[in-house]
């Protein structure tokens, strides 16, 4: 739209103006040009630089909830009273968790028909309207003795697991070993109980004499604490999640390309593929600080730390090639998504962009690590400890809208 100025009243020396960039604070008054506002209080500038009224606000459909809401699809969920609910499509809601941190935000990320939750304290998963556990710890070691059986003398391995309803299987310590001086069968006594309501068997496993690969002995109820094992079975079931374990309770997370990824202070916990439920702390990927964002996109990851955002390229954790794409961080809670059509030209269409705050303004974490700059570095507010964000489509505009709260340092401004 080109520059429009036309001169209303000579006597008053006043003029009429309609090319508006927006707010400006990165340089003083005296350098403003015409299209720089000093206030801009309940208005919207849209595409043509033009500037509307902004519609006021109305009351919350649900008093409920009070932070950390999120969708998708027809799932909502949200914090209220420092209790995990869940909206009903009647905007009533149903409490899944209660006594939730008061202080910490809840980060999401859904697989399927499950939706990932954690805070850095607590952590679950929600699915067909409740919420369970997110992953299963690791059984304790039990103790094995000989007794009567068919096994050759010599060295086995033993292990346990847990098995939830739904099949999922926890994962195993390292194996416990017993040497068998005659033919007979090894006594486990002391297998520990999961107190998980969801976990209903354990999984006895065993290797055969001098064997490293250890198979399914059999399966028992979770309240049973005792198993004799007086034969192996080697083309039974193998044991597959041997040192695995639960996620730590992670800040942020995020799940890309097959991989649950968890962030905990500055170690990044991918899970093993396809299996978001199961961790090999091993595997963990450390960053120079504390992580504060992890944003998937189709083509890679970005993350956020306290002085940094990193572009991370690759298919798996082990291949990934790390680009600093920014020698500044991103604001904690701010991260959303909006399709890549709202950036540039509208051309890329289809693909979510991640939007976020960062401690010098608003960025765009397009496809093929371009950061892309939002505000030009016109205005520069102040850096606080977290917030929020929403890609917001109002009367044919985009709107990235960002609410921060927390801490401010006198004189802590982006720049």
């Amino acid at each position: 739209m080109a520059e429009y100025s036309n001169p209303i009243d000579e006597r008053e020396g006043l003029e009429e103006y309609a090319n508006f960039q927006g707010l400006r604070n990165t340089v003083s008054a005296e350098s403003f040009s015409k299209e720089d506002l000093v206030t801009a209080l309940n208005i919207d500038i849209d595409d043509s630089l033009g500037i509307s009224r902004r519609k006021g606000f109305s009351a919350p459909v649900t008093a409920s909830i009070d932070r950390d809401i999120w969708a998708s699809g027809s799932i909502c969920l949200g914090v209220g009273s420092n209790a995990l609910k869940l909206v009903q499509p009647d905007w009533t809601v149903t409490t899944l968790r209660s006594g939730l941190t008061a202080s910490k935000q809840l980060s999401y990320a859904i697989v399927g028909d499950r939706i990932f939750w954690s805070n850095g304290v607590e952590l679950g998963c929600v699915q067909n309207g409740a919420n369970r556990t997110w992953g299963l710890e690791v059984p304790t070691m039990s103790v094995a003795v000989a007794t009567g059986g068919t096994l050759t003398a010599g060295k086995y391995q033993y292990a346990v697991t847990y098995l939830r309803s739904d099949g999922q299987e926890s994962g195993a310590l390292r194996a416990g070993t017993i040497e068998l001086a005659a033919i007979g069968g090894i006594a486990l006594s002391a297998i520990s109980v999961s107190t998980d309501p969801a976990v209903t068997q354990k999984v006895v496993y065993a290797s055969p004499v001098g064997g490293e690969t250890l198979f399914r002995a059999g399966v028992i109820d979770n309240s049973t604490t005792v198993f004799a094992i007086r034969e192996v079975r080697m083309g039974a079931s193998p044991l597959l999640t041997q040192f695995f374990s639960p996620p730590p309770a992670g800040d942020f997370i995020g799940y890309h390309g097959g991989i649950m990824l968890v962030a905990k202070g500055s170690r990044l916990y991918p899970s093993e593929p396809y299996a978001p439920e199961l961790f090999d702390f091993r595997k963990s990927v450390p960053f120079a600080d504390r992580i504060t964002m992890i944003a998937p996109v189709k083509t890679g990851l970005w993350v956020g730390t306290d002085s940094q955002i990193l572009w991370l390229n690759g298919a798996v954790p082990e291949q990934w090639d790390f680009k600093v794409a920014a020698e500044y961080g991103a604001v904690p809670g701010t991260l959303t998504y909006g399709d890549a059509e709202l950036i540039g030209d509208g051309s890329v269409a289809g693909d979510s962009v991640a939007f976020f705050a960062t401690k010098r303004g608003l960025r765009a974490g397009h496809l093929g690590g371009r950061l892309i700059n939002l505000d030009r570095d016109r205005f520069a507010y102040p850096i606080q400890e977290r917030g929020a964000g929403i890609v917001r489509r109002h009367r044919g505009m985009a709107q990235f809208v960002v609410t921060l709260q927390g801490a401010e340092t006198a004189g802590n401004v982006a720049a």
